[in-house]
């Protein structure tokens, strides 16, 4: 029992359906956790609901495996772990499950969102057929282990008695909330206090295009667009960098010359991935954060820090404020975030001290929970069938 094509795995590129790629890749996390399993199964990596319109399955999985997986002898894995996407799983039953014939019972989708089920029960109603299997695990936690496993001891950071800045905030692409938080930031003079990456890394990433999309996404709220009015000199705010300029490159892998900015601050700011998709998901950054040691305050979709702690880690409440987690109203959120910015940013130096020998024990418990893991591939997962 094994992959059916483990010399040969595929990942189906097609971010720009322009430029679809079909790409050889030596190894994924989504295959390495079937292999040993039960069953003998076809594993495909894909990025997005463009891949099986453009890649059909056919031209993929040779004609003797498919009809194994027809009459019920072997699996086909999907994985799109990377991704957010729930529009994949109605791509999957169009263009593969309906398109030919491949029993829903035989497709095995690899998600990292939490919720991802309830899109697999919707989607399956609307079309009258049977759930497909859905695998939730997140790979990110690989780049938590692989941090660890190349600095050890790194949780001492939180020891030093010095710290330049408050807080820490890495962001690469202008993601709608991102932008939002930066002038609720520039707003209440908290930029200074903290080190923060924020330039260009897309085309289109100004602030010109930033404002029509918040007037968009705001239309009414007035809070919102007061905002942007009041500090619409922000364009004049250069672009903010860390240990590096290059903004466009996917910084997922853990980089060394980042530590210097954990070890002065006591706090890091994780913008997540979605914020206004209303789509919880958790990449590198929540995990690369817990491998290094820093205490977070988390802004991305509301009720996402429970679906972390249902993965075996600890959050920071009662010494952060985590009541904002549970904000519906995507502006109201965003300002109760940057309240308890403003917060622990006004702690003087024996408060501070108070605040790390508080949260040690969590931080501890986190690093340790990743530690447990002895090898990437044993990350939190969770099976729906």
């Amino acid at each position: 029992m094994a992959c059916l094509n483990s010399t040969n795995l595929i990942y189906l590129q097609t971010y720009n359906p322009r430029e679809p790629q079909k790409i050889k890749i030596n190894s994924s996390v989504g295959s390495q956790i079937k292999t040993g399993e039960n069953l003998d199964f076809f594993y495909i990596q894909f990025s997005d609901k463009e891949s099986f319109r453009i890649f059909p399955v056919t031209d993929i999985v040779p004609e003797d495996i498919l009809n194994k997986i027809r009459n019920g002898d072997a699996f086909l894995v999907l994985d799109n772990a990377l991704e957010y996407f729930t529009d994949t799983v109605e791509s999957i039953y169009r263009n593969i499950i309906l398109r030919y014939d491949v029993p829903a019972e035989q497709v095995i989708f690899q998600s990292a969102v939490p919720t991802m089920i309830e899109t697999v029960e919707r989607v399956a109603e609307k079309y009258g057929a049977p759930q497909l299997k859905l695998d939730y695990f997140n790979c990110f936690e690989a780049t938590g282990i692989d941090t660890i496993h190349t600095n050890k001891n790194i949780i001492g950071i939180t020891k030093t008695k010095k710290w330049p800045k408050k807080f820490l905030c890495l962001n690469r692409r202008w993601r709608s909330h991102r932008p939002l938080m930066m002038l609720m930031l520039y707003e209440r003079n908290l930029l200074d206090k903290g080190h923060i990456s924020f330039g260009k890394s897309d085309r289109g990433d100004n602030w010109r295009n930033s404002f029509r999309e918040l007037r968009y996404i705001y239309k009414d709220n007035k809070f919102i667009n007061d905002l942007i009015e009041r500090n619409n000199d922000i364009v004049n705010l250069p672009d903010l960098y860390l240990d590096t300029t290059d903004l466009v490159t996917n910084r997922a892998q853990y980089e060394s010359s980042i530590v210097k900015y954990y070890k002065e601050t006591y706090f890091s700011v994780v913008n997540e991935t979605t914020y206004h998709e209303g789509i919880p998901f958790f990449s590198e950054k929540i995990f690369k954060v817990m491998a290094i040691g820093h205490p977070f305050i988390l802004s991305t979709v509301a009720n996402s820090l429970p679906l972390l702690r249902d993965l075996g880690y600890k959050t920071f409440h009662p010494f952060i404020d985590e009541t904002y987690d549970t904000i519906q109203d995507d502006g109201l959120r965003m300002t109760a975030i940057v309240d308890e910015i403003e917060k622990l940013c006004s702690l003087d130096k024996i408060q501070t001290l108070e605040f790390i020998a508080s949260v040690r024990p969590i931080l501890e418990h986190n690093y340790n929970v990743l530690v447990a893991k002895k090898n990437k591939w044993n990350i939190s997962r969770k099976v729906n069938y």
